[in-house]
């Protein structure tokens, strides 16, 4: 499981592989086809977390509060963040489901509805507003939108499958 270097705890990691896990299965399921994890060596760092033998490369997002959606325009290094990266789909976890929608069907929104010239200092303040972390040195640059907003671009539901055991620790 890679861990990112600022995450500090790992709860991130654990997070994200926790959501990962329970996407394939429902994938699975869903598709009866056979698909594979990526890795640091062919695709991890495209932010693609599957290859699918159906055309679909998928970045699943875990869920960290269930009322907001973080998105990365850049990542901590100052690189081009998930939003840009090679993945043509992303899984957005939800509590009984992952809203699935594509790259470009989300850049569209994402351009329709964030201020990209108003910057804000607090992660409070940055709903449908830039922010970054270089005063804790990170070049990321972020915003975060609604999760009902998805429903404004096309999507599928895919109910999940099985909710996997999460360790007591990773949510304290």
């Amino acid at each position: 499981m890679y861990r990112n270097e600022y995450d500090r705890t790992g709860r991130a990691s654990k997070q994200g592989a926790n959501a990962e896990s329970v996407f394939k299965k429902s994938l699975d399921s869903f598709f009866g086809s056979n698909i594979k994890f990526t890795d640091v060596d062919n695709g991890q760092f495209d932010h693609i977390d599957f290859r699918c033998h159906f055309g679909m490369t998928v970045d699943v997002k875990s869920i960290k509060d269930p009322s907001t959606l973080w998105v990365e325009f850049k990542n901590v290094k100052g690189y081009d963040g998930w939003l840009y990266g090679d993945a043509t789909h992303f899984a957005f976890e939800r509590d009984k489901f992952f809203m699935v929608v594509k790259k470009f069907d989300l850049i569209s929104l994402v351009d329709d509805l964030v201020d990209k010239e108003c910057m804000v200092d607090s992660p409070d303040e940055c709903m449908y507003k830039m922010y970054t972390r270089k005063k804790y040195g990170r070049d990321d640059l972020l915003t975060k939108i609604h999760p009902e907003d998805l429903y404004k671009i096309p999507y599928m539901l895919m109910k999940k499958e099985t909710k996997l055991d999460v360790d007591s620790n990773l949510f304290l």
